[in-house]
């Protein structure tokens, strides 16, 4: 299954390879895309992955980052 997630706080390209690293690194998921221009993550994953893992995901890599769900992506 694919979601699309908005992130805040990042600034550079170094943050989105945080982002994506920190991500891609949870239980499940299969793959990560981060678009730093429109501030977006797309997660595939092989079951649901509660939101709550992914934003522990960030906050355990050092950044101050915060992820909302957004849409489902196709």
């Amino acid at each position: 299954m694919k979601r699309r997630y908005q992130i805040e706080g990042m600034t550079c390209d170094g943050c989105r390879g945080h982002v994506e690293e920190a991500l891609f690194n949870v239980a499940g998921v299969a793959d990560v895309a981060v678009d730093l221009k429109n501030a977006e993550a797309t997660v595939e994953s092989q079951f649901e992955v509660p939101l709550e893992k992914l934003q522990k995901a960030l906050e355990n890599k050092g950044g101050q980052y915060k992820i909302q769900a957004m849409n489902k992506a196709n």
